[in-house]
């Protein structure tokens, strides 16, 4: 009976961290995909709350540094008239790997903007989220954001959420 009750006791375990593990990659996922509604509405807290507060989203347009920064970016000109003309920020489902406190999620980002027309797909790019466990739950500590644009850097950030 006692090889019984240590069975159950490590199979309780192994499920234990496997909820675990499936609640932070659920935690992760939900935090990239936060992006969008984020900045699309103009909520600038909200946006920057997604990284530590030092933590860098570093674009090919431009890089900022902290939450004041990035929170700046959306309280900004260029954004404020992106939005209210009509865009969207949209993130494809990402690929995370988590390894404890850390975590990697790799996607593609879409940003839909309003024309004459309709819409247009306006921007199109690949995106690294660097991600860490902290008290207040996971937070970007460094977003890398390349346009597809031919050159190797998106394709080599794409392989490189694959690895690890």
């Amino acid at each position: 009976m006692t090889a019984d009750m240590s069975e159950y006791a490590a199979t309780i375990q192994r499920l234990e961290e496997r909820v675990a593990r499936l609640e932070d990659e659920l935690a992760v996922r939900r935090l990239v995909s936060a992006y969008g509604p984020a900045v699309d509405s103009g909520s600038a807290d909200a946006a920057a709350g997604l990284w530590e507060e030092d933590g860098v989203y570093d674009s090919d347009a431009s890089v900022w540094r902290g939450r004041e920064e990035i929170a700046g970016m959306v309280k900004g000109e260029g954004h404020q008239g992106l939005i209210h003309r009509g865009a969207a920020h949209v993130i494809a489902a990402p690929y995370v790997r988590v390894a404890g406190d850390e975590a990697v999620a790799t996607c593609y980002s879409r940003v839909y903007r309003r024309t004459d027309d309709g819409y247009e797909v306006w921007r199109l790019a690949v995106n690294r989220w660097e991600l860490v466990r902290t008290p207040e739950g996971w937070r970007a500590r460094y977003r890398t954001n390349r346009l597809i644009d031919g050159s190797s850097e998106p394709r080599q950030l794409l392989g490189k959420g694959l690895a690890g």
